[in-house]
């Protein structure tokens, strides 16, 4: 009985793993669609819809909302801003900190990213209700901390 409850919970957790590679890879490979729709990366994308929130974060803020690195913010603010999506300027009361903000064409890249989200939300939830989401987004909150994440 005991090796039937052991293999139970490894089946278990094996299909637990599955699952969720299964669902991180679609929901990584459907968002990166709906992206390139609007000819933008990912993580570009992210830092566009924030700054259209909150124009004016710091580097720092950046990359800790996507959890990378400064060396990867750096390069990804360089390329948005050879685009002409952001402009980075030195804080007029704090010297050390580099500030971001959204140009005229970032916001309109911003506004056409938006609503590439909007279908991609209509899709991924498709059927769930409120309280469905967000009992949903309570639980992924709780798998981020437990691995680690904020």
């Amino acid at each position: 009985m005991i090796s039937e409850e052991v293999n139970m919970t490894d089946r278990t957790a094996l299909d637990d793993w599955e699952l969720l590679s299964r669902v991180a890879q679609a929901y990584r490979t459907i968002s990166d669609t709906f992206m390139e729709q609007a000819d933008t990366h990912r993580a570009q994308g992210v830092v566009l819809c924030h700054l259209f929130v909150q124009d004016g974060v710091t580097q720092t803020e950046i990359g800790e909302r996507l959890g990378v690195q400064g060396a990867t913010v750096t390069n990804m603010l360089q390329r948005m801003e050879e685009a002409s999506l952001i402009v980075r300027r030195r804080d007029a009361e704090d010297n050390r900190l580099v500030r971001v903000y959204l140009t005229d064409e970032g916001r309109m890249k911003e506004r056409a990213l938006n609503e590439q989200f909007v279908k991609l939300e209509a899709t991924i939830f498709e059927g769930f209700d409120e309280a469905e989401r967000v009992l949903m987004r309570r639980l992924l909150k709780q798998l981020l901390q437990n691995m680690g994440g904020k």
